[in-house]
């Protein structure tokens, strides 16, 4: 069988007109005739009667039309349900964050976003930015949020954030009444520790603590939560070094302060992560032109 022919028949049973069915399908009537016949013949059926004024289904066309029928009513189900996902009426989104972008960020994105299209059902999963970049390779999720990773053949990385890191402290610790930048001996002695050894930040921190002729932190505390470490600078018991995004609010209502460090200037970048081979949604597409209005120097590094 011939799916234009049996979508000429459709017409014609629907409209019970060959001359109707050739306008509606912008045919000639003897092409639609010539369709009808081949459909006949491949059927081994009449399945209209011509002899009456009016075209009539047999019984053969009657049971084909219910076919017809549901045939093509699923061809509009398929129509309908892409226009809906390209107007995203219909949908949903799969994302994966690191704790600090997944915590400090992304709320206010997600807001947004779920304000604009609300009929998108959005899922979020947290880990460490190693977990998020395999959950991507693995096409567990759209798209991932994290500090960038290396080594990854095939994944495409825009960055989204640029923070400054910075130390704050009680605004009733000594270190606060000093009235000047520490050095970073009085900062190794006071510092919270809050990332394992070998992490990306912490990393960060011993270059920076070797430029400075220095070895180690040597502080009394070492915590593996970032919200646990600035709570327990609040309390006053050391100073503690992150991404400022996590403790803006925090010096805005004076639970903490910024303390300047002689030639402290440390930065860290946080990337949108997808598969470079993948067909991204039209969800995932408005995601990340959601980002982009976020942040203007959107830049592409592979």
């Amino acid at each position: 069988m011939n799916l234009d022919h049996l979508k000429t028949f459709h017409y014609v049973a629907r409209l019970r007109s060959f001359t109707k069915a050739a306008h509606e399908l912008f045919l000639t009537q003897p092409a639609v005739s010539l369709q009808i016949q081949g459909l006949e013949h491949s059927l081994k059926a009449t399945l209209f009667d011509r002899r009456k004024k009016k075209i009539e289904l047999t019984e053969e066309g009657r049971i084909l039309f219910g076919y017809t029928q549901r045939l093509f009513g699923l061809f509009d189900d398929i129509e309908n349900a892409f226009q809906d996902l390209s107007q995203l009426q219909l949908g949903h989104l799969e994302i994966a964050s690191s704790a600090v972008v997944g915590t400090y960020y992304l709320p206010e994105v997600l807001a947004t976003f779920k304000k604009r299209y609300p009929k998108i059902k959005l899922n979020l999963r947290i880990g460490n930015s190693e977990q998020v970049a395999e959950w991507v390779m693995n096409r567990d999720v759209d798209l991932g949020l994290c500090a960038r990773i290396v080594g990854k053949s095939g994944l495409v990385q825009y960055q989204i954030l640029n923070e400054a890191y910075r130390p704050v402290v009680s605004p009733f610790s000594p270190w606060a009444q000093l009235g000047r930048p520490l050095t970073a001996s009085e900062f190794v002695k006071a510092s919270i520790v809050t990332r394992e050894k070998g992490a990306r930040s912490q990393s960060k921190l011993d270059t920076w603590l070797k430029e400075q002729g220095l070895d180690s932190f040597n502080g009394g505390f070492t915590v593996n939560n970032m919200t646990v470490a600035k709570y327990l600078a609040m309390s006053g018991l050391g100073i503690v070094t992150l991404p400022e995004m996590v403790t803006r609010k925090d010096v805005e209502t004076e639970h903490l302060v910024y303390l300047d460090v002689e030639n402290f200037n440390l930065h860290t970048g946080y990337y949108v992560n997808y598969l470079e081979d993948t067909n991204l949604s039209p969800a995932a597409l408005k995601f990340l032109m959601l980002l982009k209005e976020n942040r203007r120097d959107f830049l592409a590094i592979i």
